[in-house]
């Protein structure tokens, strides 16, 4: 794994011991991370709901977009909405920037 992915890792855990993501921005979060990787590192690419869907029990279209806003208003990705829930939106990792810090105490969720 290089520094700057290692860090963006790094960067997420800390701000999660400052106030916790949800699990959908958890489970996306690493999912996105596998997607970038597999698809050789584009400042842009697409995911259906659907393909997470396939791989995480329990998962809806409803939890791919909260995580997606999330992860978003905590400056880890940049994300165009699908027009259609269906869809696949856009996403981009915000690899060189330090997150923003939107975060709300820790609580147990």
């Amino acid at each position: 794994m290089d520094m700057e992915v290692e860090k963006f890792i790094n960067d997420f855990w800390k701000s999660n011991e400052r106030s916790n993501f949800s699990k959908e921005a958890t489970v996306l979060f690493f999912y996105l991370l596998y997607i970038w990787k597999s698809e050789g590192r584009p400042g842009e690419f697409y995911v259906h709901p659907a393909s997470l869907l396939s791989k995480v029990r329990g998962f809806t279209v409803k939890d791919v977009l909260g995580g997606s806003k999330e992860l978003e208003e905590r400056g880890y990705i940049k994300f165009t909405a699908p027009e259609k829930d269906w869809c696949s939106g856009l996403y981009a990792l915000c690899l060189t920037k330090v997150p923003a810090v939107k975060e709300t105490p820790a609580e147990n969720k």
